[in-house]
């Protein structure tokens, strides 16, 4: 928030990954800190026809955390940065628990670090 005032409804300050500017006329809704994003080519879909290959497209998929003001609770989402959905939300204790349950199932293909 260089060169910027903090607004007034801000009264904690920003967690060291938040990169989002805060302005005054935010909505109740838009009051959250987000970290920059992680970025990378994905291919998603919804699965909901079959094959399920058949709902998939191509994508860039944006991966980051965030908080809303005034909460203890962090998410992390991985999300099309292009459209509103895909997007997976999950709190950060769940996704630490998804990371070792990932590196399983792709041990499974022979993929390792």
């Amino acid at each position: 928030m260089t060169g910027r005032s903090t607004p007034t409804w801000l009264d904690e300050p920003c967690p060291a990954w938040c990169v989002r500017v805060h302005l005054e006329d935010d909505h109740p809704e838009d009051r959250y800190h987000q970290s920059e994003p992680s970025i990378l080519a994905g291919v998603a879909g919804a699965g909901d026809q079959v094959p399920m290959t058949a709902s998939l497209r191509p994508l860039t998929l944006g991966v980051r955390l965030g908080r809303h003001v005034g909460d203890a609770g962090v998410w992390l989402t991985i999300e099309s940065l292009e459209a509103s959905l895909p997007r997976l939300v999950l709190t950060d204790a769940t996704a630490q628990d998804l990371l070792p349950r990932l590196a399983q199932q792709l041990s499974l293909l022979g993929v390792t670090d």
